[in-house]
Parts: structure tokens; C-alpha cells; sequence
């Protein structure tokens, strides 16, 4: 699945804890955990798994897509 960034929370004192939003191309927005991700910015196309727990709808496996010269 694809998306884009739309939002990013970092947590200073809890980076662990940090998370974001996905605006996916299915029209869903899908949380992530920001752990690992530290390159990411708001607007950066990305990859993923998406799933759905009892808070809603989840990204895994989040990738930063790359242009392919």
C-alpha cells in the first residue's frame, strides 16, 4: 500500500514513544510508530502493511518509497 506522511508527533523525553499519520491512496489514514523511522517528513511518499486494531486502522512495515532513476 502507499500513502503520505500528513503528520508527525516526536516525543523528546519518550522517543520510543513517538508516532505519525499515513494519508493513504485508499483514502484511510493509518497510524505509525516512529521508532527506526527518523528520516521520515511530512510529505514523504512511503510503503506499507496496513492493518486494523481496536483503535483503528495501523501501518507496518513503513518504508520510505525512493524515485528510481
Amino acid at each position: 500500500m502507499l500513502g503520505i506522511v500528513e503528520r508527525i508527533y516526536v516525543k523528546k523525553n519518550k522517543p520510543n514513544k513517538s508516532y505519525g499519520f499515513i494519508s493513504a491512496y485508499d483514502g484511510e489514514s493509518y497510524w505509525f510508530n516512529l521508532r527506526g523511522l527518523d528520516e521520515l517528513k511530512v510529505g514523504d511518499e512511503v510503503s506499507f502493511s496496513g492493518g486494523f486494531n481496536e483503535k483503528g486502522f495501523v501501518a507496518r512495515y513503513v518504508k520510505k518509497v525512493t524515485e528510481q532513476d
